[in-house]
């Protein structure tokens, strides 16, 4: 493998809507590099980047690839990431990886949800974006069109250095605004010729839109250009390169992945314009003063592990990006998350699953490193005589949740492990253990991202699982009060068993749980059977007594009783508590408790009328609406965690993916009657 220090190396995340055309971007470009001698494709399954079972089998991107070739002396990492909205923590580790973002428009969609969500994640990073209008050879194209739609959703910044020559059908080739010329696919290659003259008024029109931006964002440039002095290529792509290292202008490029169009052009700009890693430092803590640092690219070693494979031969497969520094194979490295050492045996450069071994990295580069035993994704590896920790990715919570199961006897001991090591490799995937239900909990971001995460189980794992609906935690309280007898008496010969006790039931205050007094007076019931009263009401009421659910707020005294000097015993007396819990609780109006939940919902202001109208008929009461910006709404909330089952997937459905929220319980509330009589007839069934 060729060495390349941090000047020639390029990494950039292609981002983008679900079936914008990323993947075949990432194949046309490794096809034209030599890398792949073929352009492979998801939908036949054939692609050299889409290659784990459950990619094949639905036909899309579900992991980030990492996709690396070489270009003009240079070596451009390209980080496929997936368009659908289950998997955008994939989005962010990748773009956290990179010092650009390719972002793939469809020539025929425009701005899409996942466009305008990848937009976002870049911006917040500050991070340098180029567009790729595609597919400008399908039916209804119109490259115009979708730049005057970037251009009014993400500024003038938005730039096109290239335009189509032709569309639909007839698109054949760009013709570059900086070099002044068009190439041409013709017979599978590319022609380059001079602007025809039948554009020459559409090129003159987009080549002034290009100077008004680069002068806009250059002082020099803009001098020269307000004097009508003659502007140089050279002094074009200078400008071009500035606005776009600093965020300002965002360039547009176009081509036909199924046609392969537009790809030379593609990596010849990736190599020209966007960023190198070179400049680039990086900000962490030292993990032992917790002092902030800077490491710039030439200091010593340190990495971030953006993301994790598990494989069930290999082990742990992470990917690396060398912040600073050079990693050698055969290096003992520091992780200063874990605070353990690690060897790394060796890395590799990797085209899909196809793996090529390096020996050495320099910053800037991004590599795979096989069989380290404790780092995880977002952990930090580094010099440990110059240690440093850099901030993790931080993943919005996952909210849809499910309970979880094996299919079958032979993998419940081994489904508990299997889970963790695909958390390992998925951190927006999180594991629960409901103590009170008993269920075991899995959420991810949606629906579909819990099918493959049992589908990921049974391919790597042997391991078949089955979802279900979580059961809700009910609890039991009382209304009134009452007063009764619980006595058991038992005579079977010899010594039998005898305990008598008078107990009175009320409500306690909320939150109280179960508060046992006692006022016996004159030795009614001894002392020493007093603490098995209490073990008995206890016990009692865990198990609850409309729908076996446990009794909260409840005071329970005893004020009375009788025992036997022979016969009396604390099973004896723990026994007659149980029967007097059972006679006089449904004497005291028990009602069924359900527990609320607070909701953060952020959304789109258009939407905020369809959101709230669904929180009123899940019985959610609205507690206050904001509009921090013009165009977002924040809706709080207060819904019964019983009518949030799947209520992901419903936001997702009203909003088209724009919505998210957080949810964090609240209290508990008496269910309504009607609901009450359906949930303990179903209980008791």
């Amino acid at each position: 493998m060729t060495e390349f220090n941090s000047i020639q190396l390029r990494n950039l995340a292609l981002v983008g809507h679900g079936k914008s055309g990323k993947t075949l971007i990432a194949e046309n470009c490794l096809f034209k590099s030599g890398t792949v001698n073929r352009v492979g494709k998801s939908e036949d399954g054939t692609s050299v980047l889409d290659y784990e079972p459950e990619e094949i089998k639905r036909k899309m991107t579900i992991d980030t690839s990492l996709a690396s070739c070489q270009w003009q002396g240079y070596k451009i990492n390209l980080l496929d990431t997936p368009g659908y909205p289950d998997f955008t923590g994939e989005v962010k580790s990748a773009l956290m990886a990179c010092e650009a973002a390719i972002v793939v428009v469809s020539a025929v969609s425009g701005v899409e949800v996942e466009t305008d969500k990848a937009w976002q994640y870049a911006e917040e990073l500050s991070l340098p974006r180029a567009i790729f209008i595609n597919k400008m050879d399908r039916e209804h194209a119109d490259f115009n069109k979708v730049v005057e739609e970037l251009r009014a959703k993400y500024g003038k910044g938005v730039v096109p250095i290239q335009l189509p020559i032709g569309s639909e059908d007839s698109f054949q080739g760009v013709a570059d605004l900086i070099t002044m010329n068009t190439k041409v696919l013709i017979k599978n290659k590319d022609l380059i010729y001079e602007i025809p003259e039948y554009m020459e008024e559409e090129v003159d029109e987009a080549r002034h839109m290009l100077m008004e931006t680069c002068a806009e964002f250059n002082d020099e440039l803009l001098e020269k250009y307000l004097e009508g002095e003659e502007i140089t290529e050279t002094e074009v792509a200078a400008a071009l390169i500035e606005g776009i290292v600093n965020a300002r202008i965002f360039p547009v490029l176009c081509g036909s992945a199924a046609k392969g169009i537009g790809f030379r052009q593609l990596m010849n700009s990736i190599v020209e314009y966007m960023p190198t890693p070179y400049f680039r430092s990086s900000m962490g803590v030292n993990p032992k003063t917790n002092e902030l640092i800077e490491r710039n690219t030439e200091d010593a070693f340190s990495g971030y592990v953006f993301k994790t494979v598990v494989d069930q031969f290999i082990g742990r497969i992470s990917y690396l990006k060398v912040l600073s520094g050079t990693l050698q194979e055969n290096a003992m490295v520091y992780n200063s998350v874990c605070d353990k050492t690690e060897r790394v045996a060796n890395f590799y450069t990797a085209c899909g699953k196809n793996q090529q071994a390096q020996k050495i990295a320099h910053a800037g580069d991004i590599v795979i490193v096989t069989k380290l035993q404790s780092t995880k994704t977002g952990d930090t590896l580094c010099d440990a005589q110059s240690p440093i920790r850099y901030e993790p990715v931080e993943f919005a919570d996952s909210m849809f949740t499910m309970a979880i199961k094996a299919d079958k006897k032979t993998d419940e001991d081994k489904i508990g492990n299997a889970l963790n090591r695909l958390i390992d490799e998925d951190p927006t995937l999180k594991l629960e253990k409901n103590t009170e239900t008993g269920d075991l909990l899995i959420s991810g971001v949606g629906e579909a991202h819990l099918d493959i995460a049992l589908e990921k189980l049974l391919n790597k794992f042997g391991v078949t699982a089955k979802l279900y609906k979580p059961e809700i935690a009910y609890r039991e309280t009382i209304r009134g009060t009452s007063k009764v007898e619980g006595k058991h008496k038992k005579q079977s010969g010899g010594h039998g068993q005898y305990g008598d006790v008078w107990l009175e039931f009320s409500p306690g205050e909320q939150g109280s749980g179960v508060t046992f007094t006692e006022t016996i007076v004159g030795g009614a019931v001894p002392r020493q059977y007093i603490p098995a009263v209490e073990k008995g009401v206890r016990e009692t009421l865990q198990n609850g007594i409309l729908a076996g659910y446990p009794m909260v707020d409840i005071k329970v005294n005893l004020y009375d009783g009788s025992y036997h000097t022979v016969d009396s015993s604390e099973m004896a007396f723990k026994t007659a508590a149980a029967i007097a819990i059972k006679k006089g609780v449904p004497e005291a109006k028990p009602v069924l408790l359900e527990p609320y939940c607070n909701l953060k919902i952020t959304i789109p202001e258009y939407y905020m009328g369809d959101v709230i109208s669904g929180i009123n008929t899940k019985r959610g009461r609205i507690l206050s609406t904001e509009s921090p910006s013009h165009s977002v709404c924040i809706i709080e909330a207060q819904v019964p965690q019983a009518e949030l089952y799947k209520y992901a997937t419903d936001l997702r459905s009203a909003t088209q993916g724009r919505g998210s929220y957080t949810m964090t319980f609240s209290h508990y509330e008496e269910v309504p009657a009607k609901i009450s009589e359906k949930i303990v007839a179903e209980r008791n069934k």
